[in-house]
């Protein structure tokens, strides 16, 4: 018995091989693009996150109350304890350890320096541990002393450069503070002070409900210190606790829960009734916001493109097995035959797969673990097991195939591709898979961006797919019997024959069709999509910056109008003046006006998307406030100007989406000078340097911009997984036709042989093979990829660009040039592949004739 089925898997080594190596390939990437992707997700959260994101919990007192609240450094410890154990589960897990701080209000030091000064006192326990006195010796104010010199630190940065030593006496609302020591930081390096630059050096600020800029740096008192300040009931002192947020440990699945816990933490904070009333504050919500908009929308269009993968994957795993079972029905007919059960059957069938399947599946989620792309997924160990599960029943088909019993199962049937009439429950079966693919369309498309996340909803392109697949089986047959007739009257042999082959073919050697119609919906979606993306980005930048380059300068005179436009790499410039704060006799609701020549800015930029014809243009909120007759438009410096809008646009370069804003011919504004103006440069290869230079003002370069959007969080992920996404599919899609060939290759030569023996030449053998692969290749795959190029039209809001477009709207799908050559290319390398199968498995007519066959 052992011998019987080494000699059986023996003879059926080339669809074991084939079954064992597409196991472990489909187990290799069940396991590493889950992990890369979701990896992919963590570094974009972690960038998305990026520097400065701290929890801060801010409260304000002065006198007994702040003395009260926090007498000691040990009380100071204490609350940060109790801000800490109110942190959600989800916020606790990514923050370090806190970190407190009191600081009093930023007072003038008194004197005459070339600019003001403010001076703060902060008491920080952490910055004591972290310094060491290089002059000096450290701040010591005596306990419970009221009057006299406050003795504090400042950093030898600080002193420096605003020219201070050890001894020096500053003087700051009425209060003297004496420099006992300069210190410097241990570690420059440390993320402890990159929130508290202040402490190090110098740096500008504003004074007080002004816009005249101030030095400003902090002294370092000691707890005897801040009970001082607290004596002073004037004195309104900031404690904060400080939670720095450890950008490693945050992972994308906790993004949304973070945002959420945001809130509670907020509202418990803000119900703590022990202490002096304290607020939070973090930069942490917008960034997660839009961080979970843009992974929303990444997890719909990854959701789509990975659920057909997997259809792929599970469809070439499904050709392996069925062509294994019609490669043992003859051996099963036969045991039937003299006698065998069913559960005799299933020995040498299932067992042989599971040879196959088993430790292939094993080894390949191994070797996905130890290509470490990712944390590992648990939906890899579900997907390896399905598709195990799948492979061995299709072995269990074949089995129960064979319970009528004996060689008549094997040798009176009759189910080519085109001869085969298909029955009541197969065309159940064909309206049950449309219908599902309708109703996931319209459950789709009523949930938005986060269907992807469904998996049901993910699974829309393979439904469609599949029910395309259906679609294309029924019209298939067709196609190859109305070919027949025509073929037949034609003087060559070889288009006939290699059709008549072609519609031998049984449901199972269709079903590379329906893989490769699948392969070509992955990659015909993944294409359209990225390019569209792409393009959206492009797009975008042109509408944000308005040319190859933006000068944001203030009055500009003729003479460097001249410079830009003489620049090198310049070809021409407009001018576009910007008065801002304009309004109406009758609505005093303020409105920019903005002076350009439309037309010479449309030929200097046709890129710009929604340019409307030169005219009045007027935003939506302008156009509300002007309303639908004249309107006169005026402010100090500006004559008045009346305007009446031609068109509304909803946006333009340089002014912000939503504004209220209005563009006017630049000679309606010409006269009034003093005003900022833009100025819009188009060229090749401008240097933003040179340009800066000419022009004396700020550059926003167009591809800055475009750099700035690709480089966004997650734009990578998208890019990557489409990219190898198409190329598995793609890979898969050969593989499939590859499986078919060598599989049937020697049934195939024996055939060929034969033909050969008739006449046929070895050049029209080869022709042979192009034309029997050809229909399965340009049906498949020409009905996947227009499904592929549609499909992004049919999810409608689920591909949704907007977040990685600047809320730019992406309309375009269109696939670009590559994915073309792509395309053009796997079809030639399934070409190629039929030629070197034939080449490979070419037989010898008269060993073929000597073994007796008819």
């Amino acid at each position: 018995m052992r011998g019987a089925a080494i000699r059986l898997a023996r003879a059926q080594w080339a669809p074991l091989t084939a079954l064992a190596v597409l196991t472990l390939v489909s187990a290799l990437l069940a396991v590493a693009v889950p992990s890369r992707t979701t990896a992919g997700y963590d570094r974009a959260v972690a960038a998305a996150v990026g520097p400065g994101a701290d929890i801060r919990v801010r409260g304000e007192a002065a006198g007994s109350t702040a003395f009260s609240g926090v007498p000691s450094e040990a009380a100071l410890g204490a609350n940060a304890i109790a801000w800490q154990q109110r942190l959600p589960r989800s916020l606790s897990d990514v923050v370090g350890e806190p970190e407190s701080s009191v600081t009093s209000p930023g007072n003038a030091v008194e004197g005459r320096f070339s600019r003001p000064r403010l001076l703060y006192l902060g008491w920080e326990p952490g910055a004591w541990r972290r310094i060491r006195v290089v002059t000096g010796q450290p701040a010591y104010n005596k306990p419970g002393q009221t009057s006299g010199d406050m003795q504090a630190m400042v950093a030898k940065a600080y002193a420096d450069r605003l020219g201070h030593k050890t001894g020096d006496l500053i003087t700051i609302s009425g209060m003297s503070v004496r420099i006992t020591g300069l210190y410097e930081p241990l570690n420059p390096a440390d993320p402890f002070w990159a929130p508290r630059a202040r402490i190090l050096h110098p740096t500008v600020e504003f004074l007080p409900k002004t816009t005249i800029e101030a030095d400003a740096g902090t002294a370092l008192i000691d707890s005897a210190g801040y009970t001082r300040l607290t004596r002073d009931p004037r004195t309104k002192l900031t404690y904060e606790w400080r939670f720095p947020v450890r950008t490693g440990a945050v992972s994308a699945g906790q993004a949304r829960a973070m945002g959420r816990d945001l809130d509670a933490f907020r509202s418990a904070v803000e119900g703590r009734a022990d202490l002096f009333p304290c607020e939070v504050s973090t930069a942490l919500d917008n960034r997660l916001k839009e961080f979970t908009g843009r992974l929303r929308t990444a997890q719909s269009v990854i959701g789509l493109a990975s659920g057909g993968l997997v259809a792929v994957a599970a469809g070439v795993l499904l050709l392996a097995a069925g062509l294994l079972g019609e490669r043992l029905r003859p051996v099963l007919g036969v045991m039937r035959a003299r006698g065998a059960s069913l559960r005799q059957l299933a020995g040498p069938a299932c067992g042989l797969t599971a040879l196959a399947a088993v430790p292939s599946a094993v080894l390949g989620y191994a070797a996905g673990r130890l290509l470490d792309a990712g944390p590992p997924q648990t939906v890899s160990i579900y997907a390896i097991a399905v598709l195990v599960v799948v492979v061995l029943g299709v072995s269990a088909v074949t089995v129960l195939r064979e319970r009528g019993g004996g060689l008549g199962s094997v040798t009176d049937r009759r189910d080519d591709l085109v001869a085969a009439r298909p029955s009541r429950r197969r065309l159940v079966l064909d309206v049950l898979l449309v219908t599902l693919a309708v109703i996931g369309v319209v459950l789709l498309r009523e949930r938005g961006a986060s269907a992807g996340t469904d998996p049901l909803i993910a699974a829309v392109p393979v439904l469609l797919g599949a029910a395309l697949g259906v679609l294309v089986l029924r019209v298939y047959p067709v196609l190859l019997r109305a070919a027949g007739p025509f073929l037949r009257r034609r003087s060559g042999a070889v288009a006939f024959i290699g059709v008549a082959r072609a519609s031998r073919q049984n449901l199972v050697g269709a079903l590379p069709l329906v893989v490769l119609l699948l392969a070509a919906v992955v990659a015909g979606f993944t294409a359209t999509v990225d390019t569209a993306l792409r393009t959206g980005q492009e797009r975008a930048s042109w509408a944000e910056t308005g040319a190859e380059a933006r000068v944001e300068a203030g009055p500009l005179d003729d003479a460097a109008l001249r410079r830009i436009r003489t620049a090198p790499g310049v070809t021409g410039a407009v001018r576009a003046r910007v008065i801002v704060g304009a309004t109406t006799a009758t609505d005093p609701a303020p409105v920019t006006v903005v002076g350009v020549d439309v037309d010479a800015y449309r030929k200097l930029a046709p890129e710009v998307p929604g340019i409307p014809d030169s005219g009045v243009l007027a935003s939506p909120l302008a156009a509300r406030t002007l309303g639908s007759g004249d309107a006169a438009l005026s402010r100090a410096g500006m004559d008045p100007i009346r305007v009446k809008p031609s068109a509304q646009i909803e946006s333009f370069p340089g002014q912000e989406t939503g504004s209220a804003f209005v563009i006017v011919p630049y000679r309606m504004v010409a006269g009034a000078t003093g005003f900022p103006s833009q100025v819009f440069v188009a060229g090749h290869d401008i240097d933003a340097k040179v340009l800066r230079a000419a022009s004396g003002n700020d550059v926003v370069m167009r591809r800055d911009v475009l750099r700035d959007m690709t480089r966004l969080p997650l734009v990578s992920v998208v890019h990557d997984t489409f990219r190898d996404g198409a190329l598995a599919g793609g890979t898969f899609g050969l593989l499939a036709v590859l499986l078919v060939l060598v599989v049937g290759a020697r049934a195939r030569g024996r055939t060929i042989a034969h033909l050969r023996a008739l006449g046929l030449s070895r050049r029209q053998s080869r022709g042979l093979a192009l034309v029997e692969i050809a229909p399965v290749l340009l049906c498949a795959v020409g009905a996947g990829w227009v499904l592929g190029l549609l499909l992004p039209e049919i999810t409608g809001p689920v591909v949704d660009l907007r977040p990685y477009t600047g809320g730019f709207a992406v309309t375009a799908h269109v696939p670009g040039v590559s994915a073309l050559l792509g395309l053009l290319g796997a079809l030639l390398l399934a070409a190629a592949a039929a030629v070197a199968v034939d080449r490979a498995f070419d037989t010898d007519p008269g060993n073929v004739l000597r073994t007796g066959d008819s």
